[in-house]
């Protein structure tokens, strides 16, 4: 899998039901702290959340 789309599937993991600004802003907050990691560090990281 490519950075990209362990991003998305890291951060679509941890979506909260509710849609609040709060919850987007802590999504797009965590999502620009994945996109800093390396791909290595990004595959460690889905594994521990998809399983």
């Amino acid at each position: 899998m490519d950075k990209d789309h362990l991003i998305e599937l890291i951060s679509n993991s941890l979506l909260l039901e509710r849609k609040d600004s709060e919850s987007t802003k802590n999504l797009n907050d965590f999502k620009n702290y994945l996109e800093r990691l390396n791909l290595e560090q990004l595959r460690t990281m889905s594994k521990e959340f998809i399983l």
